[in-house]
Order: structure tokens, then C-alpha cells, then sequence
């Protein structure tokens, strides 16, 4: 009887175990994802919300998200033309935009910006809809905005004027310059050249043809090479200056990925970039190598990252390794 008991008590104790182990499981799934939901809301906001017909406003896009991870969401942004709606005109869109949020003191929360410059010609109250983002397949929108357009005020009470008699300006010296300064100043060339072409002449002096050396042009990824090296002997990070030598190798970098494979790597994020190369002859594992370099680079440069020695050399190492690979396999002259 008492070894039942016992043996009953051991079981009752043992899902008792389990059950709060999955419960545990369980918050810690619901954290995690309700973190992620809160860092990863899209938001649209205008910088004023009352213009006059013609005048322009900022509309502001942005998407925070998180790195700690171990992989970047992928987010594909809206598709944004010439107009929002038929009332609303778009003036000028920048590109989108990776800062860190380093005033949270969180290393690994970033946030994508875009700044829409938009006006209005009709007058009325105007709603912008809702810009639906995809976050690793998932959709997301931001809230819908309205915008009031108001029209000039006339004062109608005033009394109605007559139209001004055209004002003669004095002829002057200084205007005539202004208009027909092209003309003298071709003239005065055309002078110049005669007068040398007379010199020449009487002088009749002959000069020997003056030869020049070609010049030799180095190939790309012995360019890039030779300017590793002299960034390297500048021996920037052993004086402390991190920033400016992680930008200076990652600029190299970009420069020849730009070269090599006719993409923009200097106007683009670092997710820009190795969405890009996607579609070029870059392996995969080449592809990560320089997704490592590259995030290793942004934490220092944007997040105040101090790295260590060999973190530093690793990244001076794996960019001549990248250059010399991609160079190797692909033929590159």
C-alpha cells in the first residue's frame, strides 16, 4: 500500500514537472514574439499636417527591428510612384536608410528610414492609406494619415487696383555687360587663339613630337590589394581609431564589389548590397563572408563597437581573402 502511494506521488510529481516546463516554454515563446512585433511596427508620420496648395511636407516612413537573432529580417519596402493618391503628388523620395537606435543603449536595434517630400494642388482634407510592408513574408502596415490642404485667402472687402504703368529701367553699362558678356568673352578667345596661331608662325619653330609612356593600368583586384596594404601600414586601429579604419577597408571593399560585379555598393545598406549579389556569380559562402565583414563593420562604426585586436585583423584578412577568391574563380584580370 505504501509503495503505491509512493509510486503515485512520484507520477502526480513528474507531470507536475513537465507541465510547468512547457508553461515556461511557452511564455518564453510569447515574450519573444511579442517583442519582435513591438520592435518590427512599421510607422508613417507627417511633419505637418496643414499645408497651403503647393507647399510640400515630409512624410516620414520607418521600421525598427532587432539583430541579436543571428539573422537580419528580410523587409520589402512599398512600392511608391509619382502620386500617393489622385489629390496627393510625390516631390522626391529618398532611399531607405540603416541607422542604430543607440540612444536606447541596445547595440543590436536598428531602424530603416525613407523621407517622402509629397504636396497637394486640390484643397480639401486628403487621407493617405495605410503602406503595407513584408516582413519575412509577413504583412504589416502603418496607421493611415489625413492631410488638410488649404487654399490662399483673398480679401474680397479690399478695394479692386488698377494695373501699374510699365517702369522704364535706365540704360546702363552694367546691364549691357550682363546681357552680352557670352559675346565678348568668345571673342576674346577667338582673339587669343589667332594671335597665338601668328605667333607660331613667325617664330616658325618646330617642336619634336613629345612621346608618352602609356599608362599602366593596374587590374582591379590588385588595386584593391595595393590599397589594403597602405591602409594597413597607416596602422589605424593600434592608435585607437576604429571607426576610421573599419570605413576605410569596407570602403575598399565596396568599391571593388562595385567594379567587379557592376552593382552600387557604395550607394547601398549593407542589406541593399547582399540582396543585390543574390543575383551575381558570388557563392554563398563568399555571400556570408562578406555579410560578416560588413555587419562586423556597421557595429563599429554606428554603434560605438570597440573590437578586439583580433577582430580587427580578422577583417583586413577576410577582405583580402574575399577580393582574392572572387577573383581566382571567376578569372577576374
Amino acid at each position: 500500500m505504501e509503495a503505491r502511494q509512493l509510486k503515485n506521488l512520484y507520477t502526480t510529481s513528474s507531470v507536475a514537472r513537465r507541465t510547468q516546463r512547457a508553461f515556461s516554454i511557452l511564455l518564453s515563446t510569447l515574450f519573444a514574439l511579442g517583442m519582435h512585433a513591438q520592435t518590427s511596427k512599421p510607422s508613417a508620420a507627417l511633419d505637418k499636417d496643414v499645408i497651403l496648395i503647393g507647399q510640400q511636407a515630409k512624410l516620414e516612413l520607418s521600421l525598427t527591428y532587432r539583430v541579436d537573432g543571428g539573422a537580419t529580417p528580410v523587409i520589402t519596402w512599398p512600392t511608391i510612384g509619382d502620386t500617393l493618391t489622385s489629390h496627393i503628388e510625390v516631390v522626391h523620395d529618398t532611399s531607405v536608410d540603416t541607422v542604430p537606435q543607440t540612444k536606447d543603449g541596445d547595440p543590436y536595434l536598428f531602424q530603416q528610414l525613407r523621407t517622402i517630400t509629397i504636396t497637394s494642388f486640390d484643397s480639401g482634407y486628403w487621407a493617405i492609406p495605410p503602406f503595407l510592408f513584408l516582413l519575412d513574408g509577413d504583412t504589416v502596415e502603418t496607421s493611415p494619415l489625413l492631410i488638410t490642404v488649404n487654399t490662399v485667402q483673398v480679401d474680397t472687402a479690399g478695394a479692386f487696383k488698377d494695373i501699374k504703368e510699365i517702369y522704364e529701367v535706365p540704360w546702363s553699362w552694367k546691364d549691357w555687360l550682363r546681357e552680352n558678356w557670352t559675346w565678348l568673352a568668345s571673342g576674346t578667345v577667338v582673339l587669343a587663339i589667332l594671335t597665338t596661331i601668328l605667333i607660331l608662325l613667325l617664330r616658325k619653330r618646330r617642336t619634336a613630337p613629345i612621346t608618352t609612356a602609356p599608362e599602366v593600368v593596374l587590374p582591379l583586384h590588385e588595386r584593391a590589394l595595393q590599397a589594403l596594404a597602405e591602409l594597413d601600414r597607416k596602422q589605424l586601429w593600434q592608435q585607437g581609431l576604429y571607426k576610421e579604419y573599419h570605413s576605410g577597408v569596407t570602403d575598399i571593399l565596396r568599391s571593388y564589389i562595385e567594379e567587379r560585379f557592376r552593382i552600387p555598393a557604395l550607394e547601398s545598406t549593407t542589406d541593399e548590397l547582399l540582396g543585390a549579389l543574390r543575383m551575381s556569380s558570388m557563392t554563398n559562402n563568399q555571400r556570408e563572408q562578406l555579410a560578416n565583414l560588413l555587419r562586423m563593420a556597421d557595429m563599429v562604426k554606428f554603434a560605438k563597437w570597440t573590437p578586439l585586436p583580433a577582430e580587427n585583423e580578422q577583417l583586413m584578412a577576410g577582405s583580402v581573402q574575399l577580393i582574392q577568391q572572387t577573383t581566382e574563380v571567376h578569372g577576374q584580370a
